[in-house]
């Protein structure tokens, strides 16, 4: 097998193995879709989303190791040791990425008075949540005003308006560094959002790799091949040309919002004060869009599956504290995914006091 280089040929792999579950019922995206992502552990496309007609979602695409080898070139059987040697040794050699002029995500662009965030099937994933999330699994692409070397994260996003989102980051997240930089400036800070990327390039957007190396050449590492970047025509960023959607805009400097509540990883709903303001400024996405999200926040999630992998080869980080990472790291390691949301949910102290209640390890 070879990696998949974009959301369409995984799928279709997935398909292919008899790993995909197509829902063709209708479903509606406020609460239904969530509450079914969250009920079926396999990967879920869901073709017929209410108010809808032609725009797919799709979930779970993580939810098994088998499918997260798959994601990446694997046999669906490959053991558990042998995916770790193998990706230990891809990430070692970053790949250059290529650069196009033009890709699939380019076939519909929405500028003006066209912008609306919610032409596109955003669920609404949890009772619990104050609105529709169109980032939970997705990749924030930005650049660092002084040196331009790329950051690519994964920082949750409430849809405000029909322009406006939140960006819900800590300061110390890398993302957050380079917003303080062009902050000091006065400057907005261009953001791009690529939705439906290669589960590579989003991997490698979830993991925590050190600041001022480039997650692109991760990303090709981890597919074997070079990410293929294209221009985006109203901010200074490249994003995946295979992408199934790409939100052009910038963050506002001075501005803080509410976002959330949110059901987050931790299995609790939470809610950020200081989250940074996000407008849009061009829409692009592929004729009849998939849209990738996810439901987080119990211990089967795909999102724990990912991190338990990124823990395993060195490259799982929060940028919260020492401690608390050791911890989380060790919680991920040994299968104890309840204690590790209970990590995120509690200080240190308390966690050492608790370690021991759950001797209950989920399968990985």
């Amino acid at each position: 097998m070879t990696a998949p280089l974009n959301l369409r040929s995984f799928i279709q792999q997935l398909d292919n193995a008899g790993q995909l579950r197509r829902i063709s019922s209708p479903v509606d995206w406020k609460y239904e879709l969530g509450q079914l992502t969250r009920k079926e552990l396999t990967p879920l496309l869901f073709e017929n989303v209410k108010d809808y007609p032609g725009q797919r979602v799709f979930t779970n695409g993580l939810i098994h190791r088998g499918t997260i080898a798959m994601a990446l070139g694997f046999a669906a059987s490959t053991g558990r040791k042998d995916l770790l040697r193998e990706v230990r040794s891809r990430i070692s050699a970053p790949v250059t990425t290529a650069h196009v002029q033009s890709g699939p995500v380019f076939e519909n662009i929405w500028t003006g008075d066209e912008i609306d965030l919610l032409k596109l099937a955003v669920p609404h994933w949890n009772k619990s949540d104050a609105g529709r999330y169109i980032g939970t699994w997705h990749v924030n692409i930005s650049r660092d005003p002084d040196d331009h070397s790329y950051n690519l994260g994964v920082y949750r996003m409430q849809v405000l308006s029909s322009r406006k989102a939140t960006i819900s980051t800590s300061p110390k997240s890398h993302l957050g560094i380079q917003f303080a930089k062009a902050e000091a400036l006065g400057k907005p800070l261009e953001v791009a959002v690529a939705i439906g990327v290669s589960e590579a390039v989003f991997i490698a957007a979830a993991a925590g790799y050190p600041c001022g190396k480039d997650e692109y050449e991760l990303a090709g590492a981890l597919q074997q091949k070079p990410v293929e970047l294209v221009e985006c025509q109203t901010i200074g960023v490249e994003v995946p040309a295979n992408s199934e959607i790409v939100i052009e805009g910038f963050l506002r400097p001075g501005i803080r919002v509410m976002d959330g509540p949110y059901f987050d990883y931790a299995g609790k709903a939470t809610s950020n004060p200081r989250a940074y303001l996000f407008e849009v400024s061009r829409i692009a996405c592929r004729n009849n869009p998939i849209f990738r999200g996810a439901v987080v926040g119990y211990p089967q999630a795909e999102d724990i599956q990912l991190f338990s992998l990124l823990s395993e080869v060195g490259l799982f980080d929060f940028h919260g504290s020492r401690l608390r990472r050791a911890l989380q790291i060790l919680f991920l390691k040994e299968g104890l995914f309840r204690t590790f949301q209970l990590a995120g949910r509690i200080g240190p102290a308390m966690l050492r006091r608790n370690s021991t209640a759950d001797k209950t390890t989920e399968p990985r």
